[in-house]
């Protein structure tokens, strides 16, 4: 398979495997606050300054958001640190 065309078939899966809602990092945060036991999966990129990137699944969607500073997560939840995360194009 040429390149291209893995990175295309790559894309396609991952539109294909839920619905990703994007969440303004208070409401993100609200969403941790409101709920337990969720996995919670973040990384952080260092490109033009520092970005973290929230990732959890709730009633079968998937929710993320990205800012600027970190977001406090409770002991409550498994927080699993990533080395990426491959989200959406949008």
């Amino acid at each position: 398979m040429v390149p291209h065309a893995a990175y295309h078939n790559s894309q396609q899966a991952l539109r294909m495997n839920g619905v990703f809602v994007k969440l303004a990092p208070e409401d993100f945060q609200n969403l941790l606050n409101r709920n337990e036991g969720l996995a919670v999966v973040t990384t952080s990129t260092h490109f033009f300054g520092t970005t973290f990137t929230y990732v959890t699944s709730y009633k079968g969607l998937i929710f993320y958001c990205k800012t600027k500073s970190q977001l406090s997560v409770s002991s409550k939840h498994e927080l699993i640190l990533a080395q990426s995360v491959a989200l959406p194009q949008t």
